[in-house]
């Protein structure tokens, strides 16, 4: 499996402390919860202050073949959370990957799962570009890449197999109405079959063309950082429908509930370790 996205560093305050330079980053993330289920390998930009980044995929044992190293700073992000789990401030410093253009190699192209983790949209249509082979194609955002640049990325959404997103994300990007309403809409296309609805605190809806299931949040002892769970949530889903090697309403379900664990693992301590603590895959 591919997974394109960012991998940097975070500073992050929540109403259980604070957190500065820390890893972080959607493609981290989601490597990081699918590892445990499937081979599975990165495609990101890191700038010269990345190394200890580097470090963290190999302790991990995640191929890092399709991280590239540039001149610059690495992708960095800021966000304070507040009691209710949501961002109530967050800011982005883009760093390598404002010039970055995706070089994806091929044993990242002969992946039959292809995840495009929040990042730039030009960057996401780069790699799916290159990634044309690929059985199974999932696709996450932010709500700053909706209203910079909307169409672009609902071209990209409606090319995709599975879209995640919240309900803030829907909404800026269809508009007003129910969330469960906004997300049948997108599947009217030929490709897109498949909605994940992430509800935090209530867990996550599976919204196909024929009905919609939810999968209840895991128990945590303690929410201590939800920075990253929804990228952890695709990072178990895919893991787990790459493990079976199906995508039928079966698979989607029990990838799901795959994923809501990898989430609960995510918000139990600050920025990946919970993810990297061990547990069974």
């Amino acid at each position: 499996m591919t997974a394109a996205g960012t991998i940097g560093f975070d500073d992050l305050t929540t109403p259980s402390g604070h957190a500065s330079r820390v890893p972080g980053g959607s493609a981290l993330y989601f490597s990081l919860a699918a590892s445990r289920l499937c081979q599975v390998r990165p495609v990101a930009a890191l700038g010269e202050d990345g190394s200890e980044l580097l470090g963290l995929l190999d302790e991990s044992g995640i191929d890092r073949v399709g991280v590239e190293r540039m001149a610059g700073a690495t992708y960095r992000w800021t966000a304070v959370h507040s009691e209710a789990g949501g961002p109530e401030a967050e800011t982005q410093q883009f760093g390598v990957y404002e010039e970055w253009s995706p070089r994806v190699p091929q044993a990242c192209r002969d992946s039959e799962i292809l995840f495009l983790g929040s990042m730039p949209p030009r960057a996401q249509l780069a790699v799916l570009g290159q990634c044309s082979g690929a059985d199974l194609v999932a696709i996450d955002t932010m709500r700053d890449f909706i209203a910079s640049e909307r169409e672009l990325l609902l071209e990209l959404i409606l090319a995709a197999d599975i879209f995640f997103a919240n309900r803030f994300e829907l909404e800026a990007l269809m508009g007003g109405g129910a969330a469960l309403n906004r997300a049948r809409s997108l599947l009217e296309g030929d490709r897109l079959r498949v909605v994940v609805v992430k509800e935090g605190a209530a867990g996550a809806t599976l919204v196909t063309r024929v009905g919609h299931r939810l999968v209840p949040a895991e128990a945590v002892e303690r929410a201590v950082d939800p920075t990253g769970a929804g990228d952890a949530l695709a990072g178990g889903m895919l893991g787990r429908l790459a493990q079976l090697r199906s995508s039928d309403e079966e698979a989607l379900l029990a990838g799901l509930e795959e994923g809501v664990r990898a989430a609960a693992r995510a918000i139990s301590a600050f920025s990946v370790e919970g993810l990297l603590a061990p547990g069974q895959g």
